[in-house]
């Protein structure tokens, strides 16, 4: 019997919080420090031996940009899984999305993709304040296709 996404996401609230958590908090802490951040990515691995993975462009300057880093962080979470231990990856992003019956806004996305093929997208809504710093909205899950495809 094959298992609906919303079975799959109630068996595995767990990782989804587990790899979810980590990175929302340390996307909202650079959103806060810095106004932005590149993509960065989340192991969960059957051994406890979890880890937060990050990819920068090699192009001499020490910078980098969401659409050159994405590739590689993807790349980077592919090989860890190609161990065998890791159970679930993550990426989260700063995007801008249209919640449905709503308008655009911008968001934290985390991509969460676990080897049991639950793959959802979390969405944590933000706006500027008028005075500086950020208000968080109310965040949403909605089923996502796989992006990173650490597992065949």
């Amino acid at each position: 019997m094959t298992q609906t996404t919303g079975q799959l996401y109630t068996e595995l609230k767990d990782d989804v919080a587990a790899v979810a958590n980590p990175l929302f908090d340390l996307s909202e802490r650079l959103l806060r420090e810095n106004g932005n951040f590149l993509p960065h990515g989340f192991v969960l691995n059957d051994e406890g031996k979890d880890s937060m993975v990050g990819a920068v462009e090699g192009n001499g300057s020490g910078r980098s940009t969401s659409t050159a880093t994405l590739p590689l962080l993807h790349q980077g979470l592919r090989k860890q899984a190609e161990t065998g231990r890791a159970r679930a990856v993550g990426v989260a992003e700063n995007v801008t999305v249209t919640p449905e019956g709503g308008s655009a806004t911008k968001a934290i996305k985390v991509l969460f993709e676990h080897r049991e093929g639950l793959c959802v997208a979390l969405y944590l809504p933000f706006k500027k304040k008028l005075l500086g710093g950020y208000e968080m909205g109310t965040p949403f899950t909605v089923p996502a296709e796989p992006e990173v495809k650490p597992w065949p």
